[in-house]
């Protein structure tokens, strides 16, 4: 990851001594903001650019790694406390055991609202059986923390996709400020941006 970033860096200053092109800028931004920063000679910019780019991307490994322990927390927890025997990739099994006691009531309350179309799961031995309400709800807890984890580790990545989409946008202008202008207006989808000039 760091020979990337000290290659980008290298890049653009080699291109910045031809003079700023709009497409250049806009390229090396998108790839990496600070890269754009350092071909448009914006020296300052570059080590903030590389403090929120590390920063960002410490966030996004950090809650991936955290959902990643929880969950493994969770069916460790739910194999010594229940008895649990599924595939860790079968989501609905695993939101099943959060929400019923035992195999066997989520397997009545399931018949009776789908029929014979139903998902259901083995008796012999039970799927999964708690001993008691506190245990069903310490396995949901922790599961949900996972899955916040993950949730977080989503909108940490759009974070990284929008502030490099932004980055890239300003630098074009800047590369080309005489003939570029970037305008943002409200659409239906949220906020449209309009980049008008040529590369």
């Amino acid at each position: 990851m760091l020979k990337i970033l000290l290659a980008l860096m290298m890049v653009s200053k080699a291109l910045a001594g031809e003079g700023p092109s709009p497409a250049k800028a806009f390229l090396l931004s998108l790839l990496l903001p600070a890269a754009g920063h350092s071909y448009l000679g914006e020296d300052t910019a570059v080590l903030w650019s590389l403090r929120a780019e590390v920063g960002l991307w410490a966030g996004y490994i950090g809650f991936r790694t955290w959902s990643s322990w929880r969950e493994e927390d969770a069916w460790a927890y739910a194999a010594s406390q229940a008895g649990a025997r599924g595939e860790k990739e079968d989501e609905a099994f695993w939101d099943a055991m959060g929400f019923y006691p035992d195999v066997y009531e989520y397997n009545r309350a399931v018949l009776w609202r789908k029929g014979s179309s139903a998902r259901t799961y083995s008796e012999r031995p039970p799927a999964w059986e708690w001993p008691g309400e506190e245990e069903r709800l310490r396995f949901k807890a922790l599961k949900d923390s996972s899955l916040r984890a993950r949730h977080r580790a989503r909108m940490v990545l759009w974070g990284i996709v929008g502030y490099h989409l932004a980055s890239a946008l300003r630098a074009a202008q800047a590369a080309g400020s005489r003939t570029w202008k970037v305008s943002a207006f409200p659409s239906q989808d949220g906020v449209g941006i309009l980049l008008r000039g040529g590369f």
